[in-house]
């Protein structure tokens, strides 16, 4: 019998969790007046990824992985936002969104092996 499929055991936890860990590190040097604004919308959306994409895996949402691609495409949003409001440079959010698309493309595998399940 196959052992079910846990987020840490998958190829892009690594991956996922550096991108988290880049979000955190980038919105620690917002200003002040961000930190309830940009700033935490940020750190919610990029840890709705592992969070919706653990549920998935543990058959507690059918839409997890959706959710997880949608929170994707909304924090690759959030950083566009910063970069024109200075808050983050164009290289910074270039690397993000570079990131964003290997994530994006992990998630897609991921979602085609649960789907054969």
């Amino acid at each position: 019998m196959k052992s079910p499929l846990t987020i840490e055991s998958l190829p892009l936890w690594e991956p996922l969790m550096n991108f988290v860990r880049d979000i955190y590190t980038l919105t620690e040097y917002f200003p002040e007046s961000e930190r309830n604004g940009l700033s935490q919308k940020l750190r919610n959306k990029v840890t709705d990824v592992p969070m919706t994409l653990a549920a998935a895996l543990n058959g507690i949402s059918t839409t997890g992985v959706s959710e997880a691609l949608a929170a994707l495409a909304q924090t690759e949003t959030l950083l566009i936002i910063c970069k024109h409001l200075k808050l983050a440079t164009d290289e910074s959010v270039s690397d993000f969104q570079t990131k964003i698309r290997d994530l994006k493309s992990h998630i897609t595998s991921l979602n085609n092996r649960l789907q054969k399940q």
